[in-house]
């Protein structure tokens, strides 16, 4: 385990995890603002794959397993840029779990642990300001919005806009109420 909070566990990827994030990522709803239209079984274990070769804070996404009463619903992934005290983040929460608050306390619960174990500064976030709910996570967690490129993305044969959220290690540090996180 990497870190929790009060209903979730963020853990390695297990094979045990693949049929359901499988399916989360072929839920056209859940992809909706993702990278991807499909995913397959041979994509997934390339995937397992990858994970299992790298630690958290290594160049490249590494990605959290989320898990609530031991059930998969969904992942955060964490990239450290070339820069060691910026980072990047993202999440993906199984449509079956909206509406229930579980990504703004894996985002949370994620803050607490990645500033605590690596020297960051600034984590940002890149969002489709078309997704309110994922801008709504950021905020919840203490982001700022601090830019929007519009129609800078070519994306599913439109222009899109991008809006840049970011934290600072000083915001976090003052915001109240931080989650328990467990480092492993």
């Amino acid at each position: 385990m990497y870190f929790q909070s009060s209903r979730l566990v963020a853990r390695r990827f297990a094979a045990a995890d693949l049929p359901a994030f499988i399916a989360m990522r072929n839920d056209p709803h859940v992809a909706r603002y993702q990278s991807w239209d499909s995913y397959t079984l041979p994509e997934a274990e390339a995937f397992l794959k990858d994970m299992d070769a790298i630690q958290p804070g290594d160049t490249g996404w590494f990605q959290f397993a989320l898990t609530a009463s031991g059930d998969f619903i969904g992942d955060l992934g964490f990239r450290i840029l070339e820069d060691p005290r910026l980072a990047q983040i993202g999440y993906t929460i199984a449509r079956t779990h909206w509406g229930k608050g579980y990504a703004t306390e894996a985002v949370k619960a994620f803050l607490d642990y990645a500033f605590a174990a690596f020297p960051l500064h600034r984590i940002t976030a890149s969002v489709d300001p078309r997704n309110p709910a994922s801008c709504r996570v950021l905020e919840k967690a203490g982001f700022r919005r601090e830019a929007l490129f519009r129609e800078s993305e070519w994306f599913r044969g439109e222009w899109a806009d991008d809006a840049i959220y970011a934290l600072l290690r000083a915001d976090h540090t003052q915001r109240a109420g931080n989650t328990q996180t467990l480092e492993t």
